[in-house]
């Protein structure tokens, strides 16, 4: 009787273990299929390849926009300066005064309009005028200011010109 109830409980026993095993199988397997049905779908996948391609494409736009704002940004600056330093000349007694209070006028406005220390090294006027000396009746002068650009090292340059009365 001892062996025909352990023969029994084998047999029960080997039931509920493969019974078991089967179900494990089963598991596994759905979570399998459910894994792979998931690393297949691409949900998102336009995102990660917007990222993997965009961003590359876009990193060259900001350094030109970079600089292309720091070149503007001098520009602008050359060009009041180069207004702001002959209306200086213009409005001068005579050519001696008129140097040096430009030279003064450039200097501040360098300063004030935050040039670099190292833009202000760089900085140069030259005038042209049409008649000597240059404060004469119905004359012409030119300025041009120039300096190096700190970030791009590229010259920015700007002139003006006034005429002058001819009743002066």
């Amino acid at each position: 009787m001892n062996e025909g109830l352990s023969q029994l409980m084998n047999k029960s026993f080997r039931q509920l273990m493969n019974k078991r095993l089967s179900q494990l199988m089963n598991q596994t397997a759905s979570l399998w299929k459910t894994i792979t049905m998931r690393l297949r779908r691409e949900d998102g996948g336009a995102i990660v390849e917007f990222v993997a391609l965009a961003i590359p494409l876009f990193i060259p736009i900001f350094l030109y926009l970079n600089t292309f704002s720091s070149i503007s940004a001098n520009e602008v600056i050359a060009r009041s300066m180069v207004r702001e330093v002959l209306r200086v000349y213009v409005i001068s007694e005579n050519d001696g005064a008129a140097r040096n209070l430009s030279s003064d006028a450039t200097n501040l406005l360098a300063r004030q309009w935050n040039l670099s220390p190292s833009e202000i090294a760089t900085l140069r006027t030259r005038l042209d005028c049409s008649q000597v000396p240059c404060l004469s009746a119905n004359g012409r002068i030119k300025l041009t200011i120039s300096f190096i650009d700190d970030q791009t090292q590229r010259e920015v340059s700007a002139s003006a010109q006034e005429h002058l009365s001819p009743w002066l």
